[in-house]
């Protein structure tokens, strides 16, 4: 169940094309390393001049989700149902709750003070 709660959290922040837009940076260092430094490919890749058709499409996939509305509106209003006085439902019934003893409670003798003092050692 968290498994299945952190997935839905990871998609429903972006995470899929967080990932997809390190892989596309990574790839894109390593092609602009074969031309020159390593120095020059990592400039070249973040420097917004050069991107590659996966960080074309990962821009593009960004301003559609930008466009698109998170909340959708409804144009309909709110209906209330309010039931009669003379309703089918039960109430519930008012009960007292009654607790058994504490099951860790087992050694009274834990709450009581030591038998004899407690020896002081003397600094020598």
């Amino acid at each position: 169940m968290t498994i299945a709660m952190a997935l839905a959290l990871f998609v429903a922040i972006g995470g899929p094309l967080a990932v997809l837009q390190g892989i596309a940076w990574v790839n894109m260092v390593h092609d602009f390393s074969k031309t020159g430094s390593l120095t020059q490919a990592v400039e070249k890749t973040f420097d917004g001049q050069h991107p590659c058709p996966l960080c074309k499409k990962i821009a593009a996939q960004r301003a559609h989700e930008e466009k698109s509305p998170i909340a959708m509106k409804v144009d309909k209003k709110a209906e209330l149902f309010v039931g009669s006085a003379r309703s089918n439902v039960p109430s519930p019934i008012a009960r007292a709750i009654v607790y058994g003893p504490a099951p860790f409670v087992v050694m009274p003798e834990l709450f009581f003070a030591p038998p004899v003092p407690v020896p002081i050692v003397a600094a020598s």
